[in-house]
């Protein structure tokens, strides 16, 4: 928008032509509107008198009658400007000087408002700013030697309009009373823009032919100093600003803070307040500067909390720095006690008020972007790190030392509270305990910060030291209340902080669907044992356990067998007394029940009443064992088949209460169940039209077979038209219909979590949609986020998992496939309502941030988020460094794998160059090929990283990331050395516990053996290549605690001998890959734990595997793939070997004769053929191994497929062995013969796939 009517119309003429002309055309015509508007400012002062004494009027309208003229001029030629528009501003040039009119003068009738002064600014500021972006030479905007200059230049005017803006927010006078300071503000800056205006844009970097020497010096001494002349001999700049900074200080109590001030309008003003500042006042300038850093960190809330104190900082600072110019300037030898003498205070002392203001705003910023779920591993990580740290920096942290040895004192005492926060149950105040553990955590994160900006000096040395204080004094006071609390908890009742907590919503009405298990339960509650049976239903909220029991609670035929029934919900909040009250209620009837008595009268009143009675008791939703326990005594046993029904979320709660049946754990609907369901909640008995019905079967599946989901959409189209377009628009919108409701079910699974694994839980937000997740990758990811407490006696993987045990029995999380072996989870899943869930939740309690294209703003990056960051594109990534500072992790996803392969590798060197920006960073999960250029190596906190480097080697530095616990290095299937190098110095890296890094080999083997340390944390190591016997012993005496080993091996030509090997002593998984064609292992593997052995691509005989099994007693799954069998093809197993492997499993072996004695295998449960085309046959001792349960054959001869089914036979008919099973693959069964396979009466036990 221009002010002049008449600019207005040529800006309009100019941007209609602007369309219809060429590339150069246009750029020519961009510079005339970028003058046009430098003039329509100029000439909107008219009003000022100051305008027109120096010229700026008369030339600015001169300039325009030449744009007028040249407007009409086809093409806009480059003579032309030469000849006249510069020699034009030139003539000006020779005449202009500051204005020297009386700031009285410049008064008008109506005054200067300050929104008038900041829309001018704000025209120069913008036009400042396109020269300063344009890069391109051939532009007539192009500004080739000065664009520093003029980001100084832009920098003053910036700081000048916050100052108006500052002062204008801040005034409850009438601002006519500041009229002098607006017209100071207006002339300063019109100057600043006349200057800039004249001098520039020049040519083509012709500024010698057309600026003189004395010229180009001024100009450059303009913007280099930008000295503003006084407005009037006696009254100074720093006068004026005194003056109304004055006037500020003594109306700020009064006046209102307004939610509208941003961060920047308070920062700005105090570094325009620095300008100038003596040597005496250093110290005041960081603490301003540290001031303006951090306010821009502060939610607004926050900020407006201190607002009215960082005003009196402010203004004070102002003045302080103001008075201080004129007394510099008339003495230039100032020292303080002459500056205290002349201003009549005593600057320490006035000083020390704004370095109060600094702490309070540094810490406050750093606290509120904390995030507020925290793991309770985190005071482990910190406390090993305070050693490491006070031993590399011994000099930086040197005037720490004595608080720092008093914070981790305090640290280790917390220890022992945080173990019992851990393995309390959920009662005696646990909720208490856990905000204590909070506080205590979040403290941690306070020394972290603390101690590395002491390292990096980016931090004052006044105020770590104070702020190390406060937090000692804090964790003092946190572990008085500790000890207070524990010694009062034993006379208080056991509460649940969550006593408010809305019921959860129920399916009220009659079921529709689990037919067949409502069946199975009806059977369990008529038949069955004569004996008390509890019948426990478990599964996610939102299922309809409650719905199901009660279906069954009140079908006839089911309570025409019990004398008595009476139910009662427990619920996570639970009065034991008022259970007891709505049992016997149910039992005797309300009149029959006195309330006064206490709990233990009415549960003898109750087991009194069922004693003699066969009863059917239905307890709905319990949280804890300890309910049932409390419960049971209530519900005798006198064998006269009574029956009580228990539902739960809790698998660990339903087995608990489970004595002669195991658990149901309900399942979710299937697609005609869902649609049932829909159909029924809706129509009722009404039919529902073939339109109609489509739509509705693509929502109830988008239901997502949950049945609580299913009814709240079912009450939405309810109330709608049973129109196809109004279920369409459902459709569309589905998951904002159900979200809210279907989040309140799992917010109560959440709220009862216990602390440490809600962070666990919470961190499944990091994963996508429909994805498996990989367990020992998550696992790892939680140790080196921290969520993990250790335990002595306990490897953190092991607690790891019985976490994600207990999220299981929790129905929280999903197992999709478990080991064979152990039962151990291998992968799982989360239920789309339950990862959205963690989405949200993880979002609003600032732990876990998802970034997405399009919907990220300006405010997020303002502030120094603590969160774990999910990337889905990599430019986001970019966006982030500057703002990342502070973040713990980055984990960056893609939906579409190629396209992230073809497109990150354009990125490599970006991502590598912006990754120290991330300077506390813990984790760095890059997959999907995310290539980086070289491996960063400035992050000390770093604990996980994993990415596909472009890099042949691994460079010596690497050992910088000396806190690294998983390091995953991939490479791209093209790259052209097939060995990676690895430099001896990662053998420093003492902490490292997981190590993949595929086909690599030590670079300095000699530097590895004389130098290196032992690796005693190391646990994993996956993919070295080992070219030599001795390379491997070497490397494994590196490694005395490996508990899995991947590798490939160098493989001999047959040798006579085998050389022992000995592997570590706690290694259980050892899988050996050959390197090139098939040859001998060339040592014999020795190693006493070893559980799980495969061995793929060498030759093998009878007498290397007879050697390999007297060294592994242990051994429970051996698999060997791709083997070539000496000896005739044959392979002889003898009595006693092999005597505790449960799965054995062989694939694509050259085995044509297998022989094996009757003791062999003794403990076998599994044997899996495939693709053994030349084997003959099974050998007939399997049918007599009493614990084989299952063959599976592919791919095999005929003759092999059928001594499985004679097998499988002699294991059913004789052995009576009812689980047994075998799978034989469909394409060779249908090489057999008929009567073949109905030779066999238990061929109902034949798995065809």
């Amino acid at each position: 928008m221009y002010f002049n009517n008449e600019l207005s119309n040529l800006k309009d003429h100019l941007l209609v032509t602007l369309q219809n002309n060429s590339d150069v055309e246009r750029d020519r015509i961009n510079f005339i509107l970028w003058d046009l508007k430098f003039l329509d400012c100029f000439l909107h002062l008219k009003r000022l008198p100051f305008a027109s004494e120096c010229g700026m009027l008369e030339f600015s309208q001169k300039m325009i009658e030449i744009w007028k003229i040249q407007s009409h001029r086809e093409p806009y030629d480059c003579p032309y400007w030469k000849e006249v528009i510069w020699k034009t501003k030139q003539e000006f040039r020779a005449e202009y000087s500051f204005p020297n009119t009386s700031l009285a003068a410049n008064k008008v009738d109506d005054d200067v408002s300050p929104k008038f002064v900041m829309e001018v600014i704000d025209v120069f500021v913008e036009n400042l700013n396109v020269v300063v972006k344009i890069n391109d030479p051939y532009s007539w905007l192009f500004v080739p030697e000065h664009k520093e200059q003029i980001e100084q230049v832009l920098k003053e005017l910036k700081l000048l309009r916050f100052f108006v803006c500052f002062v204008s927010n801040k005034c409850i006078e009438p601002q006519y009373r500041h009229t002098t300071f607006y017209i100071h503000a207006l002339i300063e800056a019109s100057h600043i823009a006349m200057v800039v205006w004249l001098h520039l844009p020049v040519l083509n970097g012709i500024v010698n032919q057309y600026l003189a020497p004395s010229e180009v010096s001024r100009l450059r001494s303009d913007f280099m100093e930008m000295k503003i002349k006084s407005i009037q001999p006696d009254i100074s700049r720093n006068n004026i600003y005194i003056d109304v900074l004055q006037a500020l200080k003594s109306t700020i109590p009064q006046a209102q803070n307004k939610h509208a001030v941003e961060s920047g309008i308070v920062e700005t003003p105090t570094q325009n307040l620095t300008v100038g500042l003596s040597d005496q006042m250093v110290n005041l300038q960081e603490m301003l500067c540290f001031l303006r850093d951090n306010l821009i960190h502060l939610p607004i809330l926050d900020l407006e909390f201190h607002l009215q104190d960082m005003d009196s900082v402010i203004v004070d600072a102002g003045l302080l720095i103001y008075s201080l110019y004129d007394i510099k300037g008339e003495k230039e030898d100032t020292i303080l006690e002459d500056i205290n003498r002349e201003l009549g205070f005593d600057l320490p002392r006035n000083i020390e008020p704004i370095k109060v203001m600094v702490y309070l705003v540094m810490q406050k910023a750093f606290q509120c972007n904390l995030p507020r779920i925290h793991g309770l591993g985190y005071v482990d990580f910190l406390l090993k790190n305070l050693k490491d740290f006070q031993g590399r920096y011994s000099d930086s942290l040197a005037f720490l030392k004595n608080q720092l040895q008093v914070i981790q004192t305090k640290f280790e005492s917390m220890q022992p509270f945080l173990k019992v926060v851990v393995e309390e149950p959920h009662n005696k105040l646990k909720t208490l305990n856990e905000d204590y553990a909070t506080q205590i955590i979040r403290k941690a994160y306070e020394v972290e910060y603390v101690v590395d900006a002491c390292i990096n000096k980016e931090v004052p040395q006044w105020c770590i030291e104070r702020w190390l204080l406060d937090i000692i004094e804090e964790i003092t006071c946190i572990k008085a209340k500790i000890q207070e609390k524990n010694t009062v908890e034993d006379t208080m009742k056991s509460v649940i902080a969550s006593s408010q907590l809305a019921r959860t919503p129920r399916m009220n009405e009659e079921i529709v669907g689990f037919e067949d298990v409502i069946e199975n339960l009806r059977k369990k509650l008529l038949n069955g044992t004569k004996g008390q049976n509890v019948i426990s239903i478990h599964g996610m909220p939102g299922l309809g356990k409650t719905t199901l029991a009660n279906r069954l609670y009140s079908d006839r035929s089911v309570l025409s067998q019990f004398d008595i029934c009476a139910q009662c919900c427990v619920s996570q909040v639970f009065s034991y007394k008022d259970l007891l009250l709505a049992l016997l209620r149910d039992a005797i009837g309300e009149g029959s029940v006195r309330r006064e008595l206490h709990a233990n009268e009415l549960a003898d009143m109750l087991r009194k009443t069922l004693l003699p009675q066969r009863y059917l008791i239905l307890v709905d939703d319990v949280w804890e064992n300890s309910v049932w326990d409390d419960l049971r005594g209530c519900f005798p046993d006198v064998n006269n088949r009574s029956r009580i029904i228990l539902t739960t979320r809790h698998h660990e709660v339903a087995k608990y209460a489970s004595v002669h049946s195991d658990p149901l754990h309900l399942r979710m609907f299937d697609e005609v169940e869902s649609w049932k369901l829909l159909e029924n909640k809706v129509f009722g008995e009404e039919s529902c039209s073939p339109l109609l019905k489509k739509v509705g079967l693509r929502i109830a599946k988008m239901c997502g077979q949950l049945p609580l989901s299913i009814v709240l959409v079912a009450g939405i189209l309810s109330e709608m038209e049973k129109e196809v377009e109004c279920w369409e628009q459902v459709a569309n919108n589905l998951d904002t219909h159900i979200h809210n409701d279907s989040r309140a079910i799992v917010d109560q699974s959440y709220h009862i979590l216990p602390c440490h694994l809600k962070s666990c839980f919470l961190y499944f937000g990091a994963f996508l949609e429909d994805r498996v997740i990989d367990i020992s990758r998550l696992i790892r990811l939680w140790i080196s986020e921290s969520f993990i407490k250790s335990c002595e006696g306990r490897s953190l993987e092991d607690i790891a998992e019985g976490y994600l045990e207990s999220l299981i029995g929790r129905n929280l999380v999903m197992v999709t496939q478990r080991a064979n072996s152990n039962g151990k989870v291998k992968a799982c899943r989360l239920h789309d309502v339950l990862l959205d869930f963690c989405k949200e939740r993880a979002a609003e309690e600032n732990f876990l941030l998802w970034i997405k294209r399009d919907q990220i703003t300006k405010a997020v990056y303002s502030r120094k988020q603590h969160a774990h960051l999910a990337f889905t594109e990599m430019d986001n990534l970019l966006e982030w460094s500057t703002s990342g500072s502070l973040v713990g992790s980055v984990l960056f996803k893609n939906y579409d794998q190629y396209f992230a392969h073809r497109l990150l590798t354009s990125h490599a060197f970006e991502i590598s160059h912006i990754l120290p920006h991330f300077k506390f960073l813990k984790v760095m999960d890059l997959e999907h090929q995310v290539v980086i250029d070289f491996i960063p190596t400035e992050l000390p906190y770093l604990r996980y990283f994993s990415a596909f480097i472009g890099q042949n080697s691994i460079p010596s530095s690497i050992s910088n990331l000396w806190n690294l616990e998983t390091l995953i290095l991939k490479r791209r299937s093209d790259a052209t050395h097939k060995t990676l190098l690895l430099s001896s110095t990662v053998w420093d890296m003492v902490k490292l516990r997981y190590l993949y890094i595929p086909n690599f080999s030590p670079e300095n083997k000699k530097a590895l053996l004389e130098n290196s340390a032992k690796l005693d944390d190391l646990e994993t190591l996956s993919n070295p290549y080992f070219a030599r016997v001795e390379d491997a012993e070497l490397m494994l005496r590196k490694t005395p605690n490996l508990r899995k080993l991947t590798c490939k091996v160098e493989c001999l030509e047959y040798p006579h001998q085998y050389h022992a090997l000995n592997f570590p002593i706690r290694l259980e998984i050892l899988k050996l890959y050959r390197s090139k064609a098939f040859k001998t292992i060339p040592f014999c593997i020795s190693a006493p734990n070893l559980k799980y052995l495969k061995l793929s691509g060498f030759y093998l005989d009878s007498q290397y595997l007879s050697e390999t099994a007297d060294h592994l007693k242990n051994l429970e799954v051996l698999k060997l793939y791709n083997v070539e069998f000496g000896d005739h093809r044959k392979w002889k197993v003898s009595n006693g070997k092999f005597p505790q492997l449960k799965i054995l499993k062989l694939e694509d072996l050259s085995l044509m004769k297998w022989i094996v004695a009757d003791d062999a295998f003794p403990n076998l449960e599994q044997l899996v053929l495939r693709g053994c085309r030349d084997l003959m046959e099974i050998p007939s001792c399997f049918m007599d191994i009493l614990s084989l349960q299952y063959i599976e054959v592919e791919n095999c001869n005929d003759s092999v497929v059928k001594s499985a089914m004679n097998i499988q036979e002699t294991q059913v008919e004789d052995n009576q062995n009812t689980n047994f099973k075998l799978v034989l693959s469909e394409k060779k069964m249908l090489k057999l013969n008929y009567f073949m396979m109905m030779m066999f009466s238990s061929r109902d036990r034949i798995s065809y796939i």
